[in-house]
């Protein structure tokens, strides 16, 4: 049966605005207005005298190119050449920025994506307003240590940016800045690194600053090293496996399931006596079970190798303190299933992927790895649940905004209600 959803209002902040706050002069005095570019690129017109600056633009796509992309990148460049010749009336062209899309492995890849998914910010100023305005993202990086000018800025889907920069000493650091009311707080990363490092953990980044500047929080770390992979192969599965066994143990009780449970039910409270059920099995299920410090979203895009060896694992922002040993590895292990067109995780869950072989074996030596005896079928389950837990409440927060897609809501939650109704007759 098809459960009608309400329609909802997402509780995360227009993407595109958030990230251009970042370059609205650092002066709160000067008048700014945010223009985001419709489907045609239509170039702003007739803005009010009273603003002084205006930010006109668009965040990057991130999907595959196809033949719409060639239309969408079409329009782009044309738009930029419009600006370019005449931009909007009592207005200059500052500067345009091109925005890449999120970044993937492999150089030609990254290249085709960059010309046919890329985004656009500019900065127009009226002509009377003073150059070389200082803008928020300049403060940021001089409280953050740096005399980098205009910085080259990352952006992520949900608003959020990365800026690589080199410190006063020397030091090259990672800076991720999002704005205040952004649910993507580098507070959380940076809170993640310090645990790792206090547990002496290795190949993660080392945290460096953290700090609030106009109304944009930002935090540093050390530069991960390596690059991107595009296959999971098993010497470095051995590998991520190898690392996952050095996580922290957590002191409470498993948390994780029901903390990232009770979000969802906030946002779906139609579901939230079958989610409760789910919480309450869960509870029983990973009884035998330690529970550990996870990454909460580890997948190849997060991991760096170098010769072939794992050597980073970075972007803990949807950590947890105390979730279920093996989550991450499963998390690892869909994902890549996913990309060999195994279907979204909904369906990976109600098809049992979690009790497939590859996967058993991979459990088997991640508890060997930490001196633990391998999960039982309850155990599994428990992993299960975190695993798709943890991916119901990523996508609360994703600037995709896969969670507003009733398609997507009824492949991931609707038809995976039912697998856990009948593993609790399996499992009690």
């Amino acid at each position: 049966m098809t459960t009608e959803h309400p329609q909802r209002r997402s509780r995360v902040p227009p993407p595109f605005p958030a990230l251009a706050y970042l370059y609205r002069p650092a002066d709160p005095t000067v008048r700014t207005t945010i223009v985001e570019a419709d489907d045609r690129w239509a170039i702003p017109e007739g803005q009010s005298r009273e603003v002084d600056a205006l930010l006109w633009g668009r965040l990057p796509l991130n999907r595959r190119p196809s033949a719409r992309s060639i239309e969408y990148a079409s329009r782009r460049e044309l738009a930029i050449q419009r600006l370019r010749a005449r931009p909007p009336a009592g207005f200059r062209l500052e500067a345009l920025h091109r925005l890449p899309p999120v970044r993937r492995p492999g150089a030609i890849r990254r290249r085709v994506r960059t010309v046919s998914l890329g985004g656009v910010l500019a900065e127009l100023a009226r002509p009377e307003a003073a150059d070389d305005q200082p803008r928020i993202i300049d403060a940021v990086v001089k409280a953050a240590g740096s005399d980098v000018l205009h910085p080259h800025v990352r952006p992520s889907g949900d608003g959020s940016a990365l800026a690589r920069l080199t410190l006063a000493d020397g030091t090259r650091a990672e800076l991720r800045v999002a704005k205040n009311d952004l649910p993507k707080d580098p507070a959380r990363g940076h809170a993640a690194l310090v645990a790792l490092a206090e547990g002496g953990v290795e190949r993660v980044p080392r945290p460096i600053g953290l700090g609030t500047t106009a109304e944009a929080r930002w935090s540093t770390e050390s530069v991960a090293p390596g690059r991107h992979v595009l296959t999971l192969d098993q010497v470095l599965l051995g590998d991520v496996i190898a690392f996952l066994a050095t996580m922290p143990t957590a002191k409470a009780h498993c948390t994780a399931i029901e903390d990232h449970l009770t979000e969802v039910i906030d946002f779906f409270p139609e579901h939230g006596a079958a989610l409760h059920d789910v919480i309450a099995a869960s509870r029983r299920w990973c009884a035998g079970l330690r529970p550990v410090l996870i990454h909460g979203d580890l997948w190849l895009n997060n991991i760096f190798t170098m010769d072939g060896r794992l050597s980073a694992v970075f972007d803990w922002d949807t950590w947890h303190p105390a979730g279920l040993p093996g989550t991450d590895l499963l998390t690892l292990l869909a994902a890549h299933a996913r990309t060999q067109g195994h279907g979204d995780f909904g369906h990976l869950l109600a098809g049992d992927y979690w009790r497939r072989a590859e996967v058993t074996t991979a459990f088997d030596a991640y508890f060997r790895a930490r001196g633990e005896p391998p999960p039982d079928a309850a155990g599994q389950a428990a992993i299960a649940t975190g695993w798709w837990a943890s991916r119901m409440a990523g996508a609360l927060h994703r600037g995709l905004r896969f969670i507003d897609d009733p398609a997507w809501v009824r492949r991931n939650l609707d038809d995976a209600l039912p697998r856990f109704e009948r593993l609790a007759k399996e499992l009690g």
